[in-house]
């Protein structure tokens, strides 16, 4: 996967950033005992998307969690659900379809958990 690039892409990442930055769970989430999940955006592929009636951008992102299982299954749960939800303002387009894709785990000897998730996203220019 690329780089970000685009204004569509910025603006899509920023959002999904400020979802999760927001969100006071995460705040509870930093301050507990224990190693914490590390979470990333490792890769970020766009490509242009046109209808009938509309031009937009299809977007591929894969997201990244890993530290130990319980702590990365519940940032995920939580992460999942704030994607779902949200409704993205993005400055000169619009979130038009958003899809969790695939999603792989891996549990490592050591209690950890490595969890690689694909998200699909179209925006349309307004």
């Amino acid at each position: 996967m690329g780089g970000v690039s685009s204004a569509p892409q910025r603006a899509l990442i920023a959002a999904i950033r400020g979802a999760i930055g927001e969100d006071q769970w995460f705040d509870r989430w930093g301050r507990e005992e224990g190693a914490q999940p590390f979470f990333a955006i490792r890769g970020f592929d766009s490509e242009p998307w046109a209808s009938l009636t509309f031009t937009g951008v299809r977007h591929s992102l894969a997201l990244r969690l890993a530290g130990p299982v319980e702590k990365v299954e519940a940032a995920w749960d939580r992460i999942e659900a704030l994607l779902v939800a949200a409704d993205f303002a993005l400055a000169g387009h619009f979130l038009a379809d958003f899809a969790i894709g695939e999603k792989q785990g891996e549990i490592h000897p050591d209690g950890t958990m490595t969890l690689s998730v694909e998200l699909e996203a179209l925006t349309i220019a307004e």
